[in-house]
Formats: C-alpha cells, structure tokens, sequence
C-alpha cells in the first residue's frame, strides 16, 4: 500500500532520471517521502524511475521542468502545490553532461551558459518559485564538485564555471534562509560513474580511475547516501556545510 500523501514527507530532486538523482529518489522513498522527480528531457528514464518506486510500495512522480526557465519550475510547483503545501526535502542536482574541452577553446554561449543555467540559474529559480514551500525544518541539498576545492581535471572549465556561480549562490541562500528554520548544504563529489561522463572516452575514465586511491570511481549510490544522511537525523544541526565525497584522492 503506498502512502497517504497527507501523511508524507516530500521531497523534490532536479535531474532524477538516472544516476545520482535517481539513487537518491530510490533512498528517500524507502524512507517514505513522496518523490517529485524532475527531468529535464529524460521522460522515459524518469518515469521508469517513478515506476519502480511505486510497485515497490513507495511514492513518487515525475515531473518535467526546464530549471532553466522560470516559468517551467513555476508551473511545476503548481502541480506540487495541488497535493503539498511544503516541500521537506529540495536536492538540486540537476547538469548537463559534461564535454571535454580546452579552456581557449570554450564558447560561452555555446559551451559555458549552459552549463550556468541548469545549475545557478536553476538554483535560484528553484528557491525563488518553491520559497513559499521551505517551511521550518526543510532542508536544501546542493550538488557541487569537489573540484571546486582541489585539484580540478583538465578541459572541465565550463562545468567548474558553473559550480563556482553555484557555490556563491549556495552559500547566500544558507545565510538568508537560516532565520527561517530552513538548512541548506552542499555535497561535493569527486567523478562519479553517471551519465554526466557519456562524453568521455573509457579509456580516459580507466586511467582517472586507476589515479584513484580505491582505484575506481565513486558510484551513484554512494553519493545518494550523503543525501540521506543530510535529509534524515543526521542533518538535524547542519546548515552551509559542504561534505567532500571523493574516496579520499585529497585532503
């Protein structure tokens, strides 16, 4: 039987269809929060990801919205609003795969603004068009890059472009939402096998791998258990902290 959504927590994920999003959906419903899966363009995957919750006695729905474009996350929350008044749980994860390419040779319409829509400027359309949801004790997750904080791979300036607007943004809104009761905090993960790396050679990835002190990289679910940890008991006294998720490759 699955929940009364009266009843349960809820929570929204940006890029839910697959890899870390999706992993995190699968934790959460476990724990009995009403999943809203947001895709961008990964209908099939989202809904696939919606469906194996539900037959599994969970509760989600996937939800379509361009983060990028306000009044798609608007309408968006419409659609939440019809069945809950507050969100317990935002996690934006949400980014567009990552290309590899030399600093210089960067275009920043073409290569870099993407990349700053989905994550900045999906960040603060998010908590713009969702304030009236994060009440007392909704908590916020962020998904950056442990780049940010040490040595970042090469021909990645683009997607640290971003994560770097990203972080200005995540650290204003947990300074600003605190007063209300609301956490926001940061995960940063070093390079984990998603989606985000179709645009890598295998060969490319063997060799960051076998760089790695555990001589692979880190899993979806791995990461997704961060997420858990924050959105449950463990996050009941944090706010603007950033938790490094990279097997140890750095101090």
């Amino acid at each position: 039987m699955q929940p009364d959504l009266n009843d349960a927590a809820s929570c929204l994920i940006t890029g839910a269809s697959r890899g870390i999003g999706a992993a995190a959906a699968d934790r959460l419903a476990a724990r009995g929060y009403h999943v809203y899966l947001n895709y961008g363009s990964g209908r099939h995957e989202a809904d696939a990801v919606a469906a194996r919750i539900n037959e599994s006695g969970g509760s989600a729905q996937a939800l379509q919205a361009d983060v990028a474009d306000v009044e798609s996350v608007a309408k968006m929350f419409e659609v939440i609003g019809e069945r809950h008044g507050r969100l317990d749980l935002l996690v934006h994860n949400a980014a567009p795969p990552l290309e590899p390419k030399r600093l210089l040779d960067l275009d920043w319409d073409a290569d870099v603004q993407p990349h700053v829509d989905v994550a900045a400027r999906g960040f603060l359309n998010l908590l713009r068009e969702g304030d009236s949801f994060l009440k007392t004790g909704s908590r916020v997750v962020v998904l950056l890059t442990d780049a940010l904080y040490h040595t970042p791979p090469v021909q990645m300036g683009a997607y640290l472009a971003a994560k770097g607007a990203l972080l200005g943004l995540v650290r204003a809104a947990a300074k600003e939402l605190r007063g209300r009761g609301v956490s926001v905090n940061s995960i940063s993960p070093g390079m984990v096998e998603t989606g985000l790396l179709v645009n890598y050679h295998e060969r490319a990835l063997e060799i960051m791998a076998q760089d790695h002190p555990m001589k692979r990289l880190a899993m979806a679910d791995e990461v997704a258990a961060v997420i858990e940890a924050i959105a449950t008991g463990a996050g009941a006294y944090m706010s603007g902290a950033n938790i490094i998720v990279n097997g140890g490759s750095e101090f």
